[in-house]
């Protein structure tokens, strides 16, 4: 499961993922409120692609309004 460091590269491969199979995509978004993290998960039925992506605390809370 490929880990992204930047929202940017990560909104990427979510849509390159999404447009593959709109049907078969999948979003989870998981708050953490003990540490102050956001974790969005994108998947497909299939599970050939598994994209994560975590947020530090606090970390960018305005650039997720894309």
């Amino acid at each position: 499961m490929p880990q992204y460091q930047t929202w940017e590269e990560f909104s990427r491969a979510a849509e390159k993922l999404y447009l593959a199979d709109p049907m078969k995509a999948r979003v989870v978004l998981k708050y953490r409120h003990s540490d102050g993290n956001l974790c969005v998960k994108v998947t497909d039925d299939l599970v050939q692609w598994h994209l994560n992506y975590c947020t530090l605390r606090h970390g960018i809370a305005g650039g997720l309004e894309t």
